[in-house]
């Protein structure tokens, strides 16, 4: 049990007294295609939760599908944009564990295919595949995860977004938004129905455009091109089921900023809006710093009903990746070789900024020169990105009276090209146009990851007895390919041990049960380290392994479901970058090739409890509600290796065991009323988010003193609302049908950080409403 105070211990209990969930397990095999109208929790051994509808009421259609679970237990989801469109700030965590700019802890699937990573370098969340009309549900295993869930990231549990099925009558559908820092959004959906006796399909495009809520002219904007498409074949001993996603994003991101820098302005993030000609203020131009991705993932689904007891599924898919990331630096680089000859390529033996060009156009490297006729030059720095994904899942699942037997592989194979390029701007008098041909390629590295994956499990009933046991494993291949320098190829092996996991359900009657669980987790080395690391230090680094234990009950009612656990999670081997790449003066080290050094910095332990209800009022009124109380912190001191004053090796302490682990809020409740006759609808909701420490790295005060936990985020409370309305129309009429949509996010415009890493935190964005008309055909 944590070590909560009693405030904490009665805040739970009132809570559950008016709080969102659980409810019947999720049908199987041919039932999946039901549509989920409630929050509800599988039979299963592990804490787990699905998104409802009125969760998705909440956001705006044109918001990021990963704000689907903020509402739910233990996750809390921090996004700098206004409506989500800027990956680069798109933050979570749940228990303990992040998806950040630092770390991947936490799975994503799409419909259960892996989705590639979710770091900012090369990764794609959910939003990248999926449009929020077109989610069916999110359901969340905090923790752990379905023995058969195919991610190399989900030490703290997996992220699953369901993609909705095409609807059994022809039709279609439109919707267009239009909302605040111009905000808009067209929608088109066209279900085919059932065509060729067995066979319905959907076709789906949408077009978003919004402003970044901070600043307004050339303030920066996210652009999106997003198209799906779905079909469903029955046939007498199978069922074959084909998604398509393509998008293509132009985000311009936010700048993390200082607490300190909080406190002054908690409406800007220090990035420009006004081109001025003068670099050393444009390098913070807002439309200067963008991510640019386009990802298409293609799978085939075939279920096979090889006997009345025994089912095969295998999924073949497909990933296609390639972006940019921009930024721009107010110099450029002069590179030369061993002898002093200026380079094109790789970093050479030396390497030497500069701001000038003489008239002849040669580089000033002079600091000390005079520039006063001189011609002041910058870079426009491109960091491209490219993946292909190829892989398939297959699993087999067999009824044996009081057995059910699964097993299965997951096999993948990845190939990643990373290359930073810097360009010439031509005038920067004028604006950041740049010459398409590099003056410096920085570097050009392959990647390659072989993933083979087995599971075996056996879920036995004994009467009002469920019990569980199944073991995993990974075999994890990264390598990576220096195309420039010579160094030739670095490579890691990060396979895992045998990772056991066990669970009980015990049914006490039709509606109350309990259930315990333990899984050891896993997570690969990713081949973010080798961007650092050479062999030798590679072998040094650990992959990460996390334990979880769960406790619970679960009571499904006519009127109320609820459910509660707790939890220990215990986290081994925690990989982390120890640099933020910032200069003095606070600005982006563009000369740094990745985000920091990875090292494992010890074990971390977490305890906590959760909650939630689902409780309807009336017929048409609701009430949810879910709690988390968490306690996560180091279980031991890490010390790492840092210079002395006559540049001698020092060890000193640099995580303190004790201390509580940085961006993980402690205490969160959510509570949201719904109101819903079938054609009015309407809903508030709140979420308190307590204080908690933004970092926990050792550093020294101003007075000379040490410093651990500090940087202390202020509580917050957000509110959200909507108004709807819908009907379906006669007939005669042009339209089949019409909805009405207004949504009304952080309602009384509080200022806040929404998330962020250690020491680089994002400002929440104010007030933000949005209207949507939908029209069905």
């Amino acid at each position: 049990m944590p070590k909560l105070k009693i405030n904490a211990i009665t805040l739970a209990i009132t809570a559950l007294a008016a709080s969102p969930l659980y409810a019947e397990e999720m049908l199987q095999g041919a039932e999946q295609d039901v549509e989920v109208l409630s929050v509800v929790g599988k039979r299963v051994s592990y804490a787990n939760n699905s998104t409802d509808e009125n969760m998705q009421h909440l956001q705006a259609p044109i918001a990021n599908v990963l704000d689907l679970v903020n509402n739910l237990p233990g996750v809390n989801v921090g996004q700098g944009d206004a409506f989500g469109s800027d990956d680069y700030t798109t933050t979570i965590s749940m228990r303990g564990f992040v998806i950040d700019r630092a770390d991947q802890q936490l799975g994503i699937t799409i419909d259960g295919i892996p989705n590639g990573g979710s770091a900012y370098a090369g990764g794609s969340k959910a939003n990248r595949y999926m449009d929020t009309e077109n989610t069916r549900y999110v359901e969340v295993g905090q923790g752990a995860s379905d023995i058969a869930s195919a991610s190399l990231d989900a030490l703290g549990g997996t992220l699953n977004f369901i993609s909705a099925n095409p609807d059994m009558q022809r039709g279609a559908r439109v919707g267009i938004s239009n909302g605040s820092h111009n905000a808009r959004r067209y929608f088109a959906r066209y279900d085919t129905g059932e065509v060729f006796g067995n066979t319905t399909a959907y076709f789906s495009l949408s077009d978003s455009y919004n402003n970044r809520w901070i600043g307004s002219g050339s303030n920066g904007y996210s652009d999106r091109i997003h198209f799906e498409a779905k079909s469903i074949t029955e046939l007498d001993k199978a069922r074959i089921t084909a998604r398509l996603s393509y998008d293509d994003a132009h985000e311009d991101n936010y700048q993390p900023v200082s607490l300190a820098h909080f406190a002054k302005t908690p409406r800007w993030d220090g990035l420009t809006n006004a081109w001025t000609g003068d670099p050393d203020i444009d390098q913070n131009f807002a439309e200067t710093w963008s991510t640019l991705r386009e990802n298409t993932l293609l799978y085939v689904k075939t279920e096979f009903d090889l006997t009345d007891s025994l089912a095969l599924e295998i999924t073949p898919y497909v990933h296609l990746q390639n972006g940019r990331g921009d930024w721009m630096p107010n110099y450029q680089v002069y590179t030369t070789d061993a002898a002093g000859n200026r380079i094109t390529k790789g970093t050479g033996a030396n390497m030497q900024r500069y701001r000038y060009i003489d008239a002849n156009g040669l580089p000033i490297l002079d600091a000390n020169a005079d520039t006063t006729d001189a011609t002041r030059v910058a870079s426009y720095r491109h960091t491209h990105y490219e993946k292909q994904r190829y892989g398939t899942t297959a699993n087999l699942q067999w009824d044996l009276q009081q057995h059910q037997l699964r097993m299965g592989v997951w096999l993948e194979q990845q190939k990643r090209n990373q290359t930073r390029d810097w360009h010439n701007i031509i005038d920067p008098k004028i604006y950041h146009h740049f010459d398409k041909t590099p003056y410096w390629v920085q570097f050009d590295d392959d990647y390659t990851n072989k993933v083979a994956k087995y599971y075996l499990q056996d879920k036995m009933t004994f009467g009002d007895l469920q019990l569980t046991l199944g073991v995993q494993q990974y075999l994890v291949d990264v390598s990576r390919t220096d195309n420039l320098n010579g160094k030739g190829k670095d490579s890691v092996d990060s396979d895992s041990s045998l990772l056991p996991s066990a669970g009980l359900v015990y049914s006490i009657n039709d509606r109350l049960e309990l259930f315990t669980g333990y899984a050891k987790n896993f997570k690969a080395i990713s081949d973010g380290p080798l961007e650092q690391k050479n062999s030798d230090e590679l072998t040094a680094l650990k992959p990460e392994t996390a334990t979880n234990l769960d406790l619970g009950i679960r009571y499904a009612g006519d009127n109320v479901n609820l459910s509660a656990s707790l939890y220990n999670v215990k986290f081994d081997n925690r990989i982390v970058q120890l640099r933020y790449q910032t200069t003095a003066d606070g600005t982006p080290n563009y000369l740094a090739e990745g985000d920091g050094n990875f090292d494992n910095v010890g074990g971390v332990t977490a305890n906590g409890f959760e909650a939630n209800i689902d409780w309807r009022l009336t017929q048409n009124v609701s009430l949810t509600s879910a709690i988390t109380l968490n306690r996560a912190e180091y279980s031991e001191d890490v010390a790492a290796s840092k210079e002395g004053a006559d540049g001698e090796p020092l060890l000193v302490k640099d995580y303190r065991k004790g201390d509580k682990i940085a961006g993980i809020p402690e205490k969160m409740l959510s509570m949201s009323l719904n109101y819903n006759d079938g054609s009015y609808r309407a809903g508030i909701s709140a979420k308190y988010v307590g204080d908690y420490y933004g970092a926990a790295k050792h550093s020294f005060t101003s007075n000379g003193g040490e410093s651990w936990n500090k940087d202390q985020i202020a509580a917050h409370t957000i509110f959200n609302t909507y108004f709807g309305y819908e009907k379906d129309l006669d007939a005669a009429s042009l339209f089949k049908s019409v909805d009405l949509a207004l949504v009304l996010n952080n309602l009384t415009d509080k200022n806040y950080i929404t998330g962020g890493s250690e020491g680089a935190y994002l400002i929440g964005a104010g007030r933000t409403a949005s209207f949507t008309v939908s029209l069905g055909f």
